[in-house]
C-alpha cells in the first residue's frame, strides 16, 4: 500500500502546527489523555497508517486502529491513542482531516465500484490524473482502499495517445507504425483515445493494448465492444468522460473492461467524531 515518508508527514504537521499550539500553551494543559476517532456513519476507513505516523512524532501510543480498506459501521472506533494532553491537541485536527477526507474518497470509491460490478463483475474502475495538486499519494491510497486503481500514475508509466498528439503525428501514421512504437517503448502498454467507431475498429485490429472512448453514447460503445468480441481480440475497451455514480451502471452494462473517472476524488468527507478524555 502507498505510504507517506517522514518528510511528507513532517510537512503535513508543519502546516497546522508551524511553531506551537498557542491555545494549549496559554491554558497550560498538563497530564495524559486518550484520543479516539469514531465513525458517525458507515464507511471504508483510510488514512490510519498516516495518523499513526503523526502520533509517533509526538510519542502518542496507538492503542487500537483499523487498517485502511476495512469497512466500519456507525459507532465503531477507528483509531485510539494515548499521550500527553498538549500533544494530543496538536495532532487532533490534522489527524481528523486525513481520516475524514481519505475515508470519504475510499467510501465513495467503494460505492461506485459496487454499483459497476453489480452489472459487470469483471469491470475495473480507474481514476484519472485530475486530482488536487500535492494530494497524489493520499488520494491514490484512498481509491485503492475503496477498490479502484489508478488509470495512469504519471506520464512516465504508460503510453496514451490523445487527439492532441495526433495533431502533430497523424492518426494513420501512428496506426501504421504501431509495432514499431511498441518496440520503441520497450514493450510498454499503448492505448489510444479515438473519436469514431471506424478509428476504434482499426485500432482493435492493429492490436492496441486498450482503446479509450471519451463521452461516447452507450449504443456506440456497445458496438465497439461487440466488434472486439467478434475478433476475439485482447484489446481492452475503456469508457471515460462524465461518468459518475448516477450513470456508472449504464456504462458498465455496455460490456467495457474499464471505467475511467475523476468523480471519485470529490467524495464528501466521511463524518467522523473525535473523543478526547483525561486519564
Amino acid at each position: 500500500m502507498i505510504e507517506l515518508n517522514s518528510f511528507e508527514i513532517d510537512y503535513i504537521i508543519a502546516e497546522d502546527v508551524p511553531l506551537l499550539d498557542l491555545t494549549s500553551l496559554v491554558l497550560q494543559l498538563e497530564g495524559d489523555g486518550n484520543i479516539s476517532f469514531v465513525f458517525r456513519e458507515n464507511g471504508v476507513v483510510c488514512g490510519t497508517e498516516e495518523v499513526e505516523k503523526i502520533f509517533e512524532k509526538f510519542n502518542i501510543e496507538v492503542l487500537h486502529k483499523k487498517r485502511s480498506g476495512e469497512f466500519g459501521r456507525k459507532g465503531e472506533e477507528i483509531l485510539k491513542g494515548r499521550g500527553k494532553a498538549s500533544d494530543i491537541h496538536k495532532v487532533w485536527k490534522v489527524s481528523l482531516n486525513i481520516l475524514e477526507y481519505m475515508s470519504g474518497i475510499a467510501t465513495n470509491t467503494y460505492n461506485f465500484v459496487s454499483k459497476a460490478k453489480s452489472v459487470n463483475p469483471d469491470i475495473t474502475v480507474s481514476t484519472t490524473r485530475k486530482y488536487m495538486p500535492f494530494t497524489k499519494k493520499l488520494v491514490m491510497k484512498a481509491i485503492i482502499s475503496g477498490g479502484a486503481v489508478p488509470h495512469r500514475l504519471s506520464l512516465s508509466d504508460t503510453i496514451l495517445i490523445f487527439k492532441e498528439h495526433l495533431t502533430f503525428v497523424g492518426f494513420e501514421n501512428v496506426v501504421n507504425n504501431f509495432e514499431r512504437l511498441k518496440k520503441k517503448s520497450g514493450g510498454k502498454t499503448i492505448g489510444i483515445e479515438v473519436e469514431t467507431k471506424e478509428e476504434a475498429f482499426v485500432c482493435i485490429e492493429k492490436g492496441f493494448d486498450f482503446v479509450q472512448l471519451d463521452k461516447w453514447h452507450f449504443e456506440d460503445i456497445k458496438q465497439v465492444v461487440e466488434f472486439r468480441n467478434k475478433l476475439n481480440s485482447k484489446t481492452l475497451i475503456a469508457a471515460a468522460g462524465g461518468i459518475n455514480i448516477n450513470n456508472v451502471e449504464d456504462y458498465a452494462k455496455t460490456g467495457v473492461d474499464i471505467i475511467v473517472t475523476t468523480s471519485l476524488y470529490w467524495g464528501k468527507p466521511l463524518d467522523i467524531k473525535t473523543k478526547i478524555e483525561k486519564v
